[in-house]
């Protein structure tokens, strides 16, 4: 497996207070392991910047009739199967909608080396899917298809002749090989890099073994291809020991997320990122659908063309949840992930011209309230003429807008508690940012609502007294757009709700 390097990497004179930020990958040609300390938002350590992946190679291949014209779902859709719940009729897209689905992507000839590391029955069918080298079948910009990709978010085509580059950050920790699979095979071929942080510590500061640290096989596994053939994966290692900013002090929760995530805007600007690329910062749960992505790199958008100077530059999205399996939707509805062009994203654009902000978390949090479009700037000079950046704190809490197409009103997915072990999912209930007490011996479905719609769904009773939330009755049937690819391949809905089912019931304590 070819792997890549930082290349060589040199010390800065530390700042009078520290976040330890340990950053590595593996040598292209020696395998060789580089490691470094980074300021929290100071300057990060010289490195070369990654090997870029370009969008519109016309050299991978290409199916020209790939694209499923009747908008149905392929031959390797699990729902396929004589069952009450594997109708497909319900799930047709409308005609005019061409829809990939997996058989598109076409295996490519040549040795492959799967790594399963520690996933198990459903999971490890995904992670063999994810890491099978393959084609990009919308690859190549056919003006047809653009022109109508475009109509159907209400947006123009005029012609553009190479994709926007995105690249594409989020924080991981315990994520399954479920979501971590999921989410690469929707972007497969899509992102210029990814760039994604871990941390040793939970969002409440609670201790926690990385999972992805130097040499490590789950490392491996995301540097095995499965984003893309071009597509460079790093994890840098966000280490919070002696406290932030000042001597002792721990920010929590939210907080935290936000130092973590503002290292991803430092990893794409050692990536490359210039003025004209999109930032895409997600939790690695969450992800937009590929035909919107698509959409977004081609079409004409005003938040990343004609933005009014960052007062309108924040993309967020209508995102459909599916709660601890394929079948279990949720009638909750939230708005991330977020997308915000490079020229309004602190550390890529010249700060130089923008208005510089309050800000929260003492200085160096999100925007403090007036300075942002969620209270309508009403704190920035009237003759203001560049509004003020984003950070990556910023991306989850600005307000933005979401194209949604003509007959779906969707365009994301968060597949929440996708775990394979209800001890982690217990455990995060217990240590990360959703802190319930006795989430360690409490009936699962009392929790937290989220987890109501996982107990009602997987072990298909009616919903308790517990919550407002309530499952979608439906689930994947109810879907007029696309459905995520994964859900597509043949067997995995069916063996997901069975490990779902078996889950709970091994747990036992469900409710009272």
């Amino acid at each position: 497996m070819a792997v890549r390097g930082l290349g060589r990497i040199q010390p800065r004179r530390p700042n009078t207070w520290v976040v330890g930020v340990v950053c590595f990958a593996l040598a292209s040609n020696v395998g060789r392991l580089h490691l470094s300390l980074l300021s929290s938002v100071g300057d990060a350590a010289d490195a070369m910047l990654l090997p870029q992946s370009s969008a519109t190679d016309g050299t991978r291949p290409h199916l020209a009739n790939a694209i499923n014209q009747t908008g149905r779902i392929g031959d390797s859709d699990p729902r396929s199967a004589n069952s009450p719940t594997n109708r497909v009729d319900p799930l047709q897209a409308p005609s005019d909608y061409p829809f990939l689905v997996p058989s598109d992507f076409v295996p490519l000839s040549g040795p492959s080396t799967i790594i399963y590391a520690d996933a198990e029955g459903s999971a490890r069918t995904l992670l063999k899917e994810a890491q099978t080298p393959r084609s990009i079948p919308d690859d190549i910009i056919d003006p047809a298809i653009e022109e109508a990709r475009c109509g159907r978010y209400n947006l123009k085509y005029s012609g553009r002749k190479e994709r926007r580059r995105i690249f594409y950050g989020s924080t991981i920790a315990d994520d399954s090989w479920h979501i971590v699979s999921i989410t690469a095979m929707e972007n497969y071929g899509i992102f210029h890099s990814v760039a994604l942080v871990e941390s040793n510590r939970t969002h409440m500061n609670n201790p926690r073994d990385l999972r992805f640290g130097p040499g490590s096989e789950n490392l491996t596994v995301l540097q095995n291809g499965m984003w893309g053939p071009n597509v460079p994966v790093t994890v840098d290692l966000f280490v919070n020991e002696v406290g932030t900013h000042l001597p002792g002090w721990h920010p929590a929760g939210h907080g935290m997320e936000g130092l973590m995530r503002g290292h991803i805007i430092k990893r794409w600007k050692k990536n490359g990122m210039t003025v004209d690329d999109v930032g895409y910062l997600a939790d690695m749960d969450e992800f937009y659908t590929r035909d919107y992505l698509r959409a977004i790199q081609i079409c004409e958008v005003k938040e990343l063309d004609a933005h009014e100077n960052c007062k309108k530059a924040r993309l967020s999205a209508t995102t459909h949840i599916f709660e601890g399996g394929p079948e279990c939707k949720s009638s909750k509805i939230i708005y991330h992930p977020d997308l915000t062009i490079g020229a309004c994203i602190e550390g890529i654009s010249n700060s130089t011209l923008h208005v510089k902000p309050e800000r929260g978390w003492r200085g160096f949090g999100w925007l403090g309230d007036g300075w942002g479009p969620d209270s309508g700037y009403r704190k920035v000079p009237k003759n203001a003429t560049h509004y003020p950046l984003f950070r990556a704190s910023d991306f989850r809490r600005m307000p933005g807008r979401s194209y949604n197409a003509k007959g779906f009103s969707y365009n994301a997915f968060h597949l929440h508690n996708f775990f394979a072990d209800i001890s982690v999912l217990r455990n995060k209930y217990s240590t990360y940012g959703e802190i319930v007490a006795g989430a360690s011996e409490k009936p699962l479905g009392s929790i937290h609502g989220d987890l109501n719609v996982m107990v009602v769904c997987g072990l298909n009773v009616s919903n308790p007294v517990y919550t407002k939330k309530e499952r979608w009755a439906g689930g994947l049937e109810t879907l007029k757009g696309p459905i995520p690819l994964a859900f597509q391949i043949k067997g995995y809905v069916g063996g997901k709700m069975a490990e779902l089912k078996d889950m709970l019931l091994l747990d036992g304590n469900v409710y009272r």
